[in-house]
């Protein structure tokens, strides 16, 4: 009996490819263990046509070298199992997946790689026919008996490889994400500069400025992705920032177009978030501070318009430096509505609600009809109102009581007394807590 018969008898009982069929030939075992540099060489060169890689293998790049490696350790072990008849282990998977963690992050695609794998196969089968041919005393059934143990180390190397390329494909994802939200934030912040701006570039953080600045009054992480995926086809630049969305709007985006987006990708008639629209920046410098309009806008816009789904930074502008200096807010509506804030708290009469009722309607009759009193009763109010402040029909103080009122409207929302009436919910700068 030939040594070869002998070596098919005496091959080990396993899997497919490795219990079913005789082990492979000595000879061809022994043939390419002896070219194992020159198969491990064609091997990268051929992968290196069928994956678009950014270094050539050819040139002696750090790369080349990492794939050479690579296809060498391949060989190796597939070479082991051979002679052993036996399936690759979990580690010997492990340690040849490697290079799929590693193509994942060089961007290229999972079916480049896997038809690189299939190549290398191929280059392993024309050595082996290269051995038949050289020795013509290796049994035609020797050769088709390496078949099955070729492509099912193939097939395995295939999944731990895929495997590896999409754990990698993920981590990289997340920590994309990561950067992308910390260089956001730099920008809003104003702490990023050009040399990180450049940097993002690379990364494909392009930012082509003018922009206007676009603050939602969003606050969670759901929410931050439907307005990111529904503007990301104007080009919009967004990050959920100190408990809101904040979004880069290219310039010559309409706002109507924003909202028709927002009520698409949330599936509604109604945009579903209310909205500051700030100021236009050309530069990066600017975005802070038009940032911080914006945020101050939708604040003012919530507690002095809550109906309202859009407020413009332009149109609140007088309002916004209220936000900051609340200590002379406070002593603005002392002075012009003290006397009636304390008569209101200590008799419980509604009339900081009757003065606006009569401020913000067309007569007296109308007052009355919005507040559901008869107009008597609103007479009656309104004496006591103007003995507490003064003239509400002159030009001037009617003006003034109206800023006091929608101020002390603010200082109940922003600072709130720490006793006495329930005064409104606290609300920050860019939405409520």
């Amino acid at each position: 009996m030939s040594s070869e018969v002998e070596s098919r008898r005496t091959g080990h009982r396993g899997r497919r490819g490795y219990s079913a069929t005789p082990s492979v030939s000595p000879i061809i075992i022994a043939f390419l263990r002896q070219r194992v540099d020159r198969v491990a060489r064609r091997m990268a060169i051929e992968m290196a046509r069928t994956i678009p890689l950014a270094e050539g293998v050819r040139e002696g790049s750090a790369f080349g070298s990492e794939v050479l490696a690579a296809c060498r350790e391949g060989v190796g072990t597939m070479l082991s199992l051979w002679a052993e008849s036996r399936p690759p282990s979990h580690a010997e998977l492990q340690q040849l997946s490697r290079m799929g963690g590693r193509l994942a992050s060089t961007g290229v695609p999972l079916d480049a790689i896997l038809r690189a794998y299939r190549v290398a196969a191929l280059v392993i089968w024309q050595h082996v026919i290269d051995a038949v041919r050289i020795h013509p005393e290796i049994e035609a059934q020797s050769v088709l008996t390496a078949v099955g143990p070729l492509f099912d180390y193939l097939d395995a190397i295939s999944v731990a490889v895929s495997t590896s390329y999409l754990e990698t494909r993920e981590r990289l994802r997340r920590e994309q994400d990561r950067q992308y939200d910390q260089f956001f934030s730099d920008v809003l912040g104003g702490t990023a500069d050009l040399e990180m701006v450049t940097k993002a570039a690379e990364g494909g953080t392009v930012l082509e400025f003018p922009y206007r600045l676009v603050v939602v009054a969003a606050d969670d992480a759901s929410a931050e992705a439907t307005i990111a995926t529904a503007w990301m086809v104007v080009g919009a630049h967004v990050a959920l920032y100190q408990s809101s969305v904040v979004a880069l709007v290219p310039g010559p985006a309409r706002i109507g177009t924003l909202q028709r987006l927002l009520q698409v990708a949330v599936g509604s008639d109604l945009a579903p978030w209310q909205m500051a629209v700030g100021p236009l920046v050309a530069t990066l410098g600017e975005v802070p501070a038009a940032v911080r309009a914006a945020r101050d806008a939708l604040t003012v816009g919530q507690i002095l318009m809550p109906e309202q789904r859009v407020y413009d930074t332009g149109k609140l502008h007088p309002y916004l430096a209220w936000v900051h200096d609340l200590d002379g807010l406070r002593e603005f509506v002392e002075g012009s509505l003290g006397p009636l804030l304390e008569r209101e708290r200590t008799r419980s009469l509604p009339l900081r609600q009757t003065l606006e009722a009569v401020l913000s309607n067309d007569g007296l009759s109308a007052a009355a009809r919005s507040l559901g009193v008869h107009r008597h009763t609103l007479l009656y109010r309104m004496e006591r109102i103007e003995d507490l402040v003064g003239n509400w029909n002159d030009a001037e103080d009617r003006l003034r009581l109206e800023l006091a009122l929608r101020a002390s409207r603010l200082l109940d929302a922003l600072a709130p007394p720490e006793s006495g009436k329930q005064a409104l919910p606290r609300i920050v700068a860019g939405g409520r807590r």
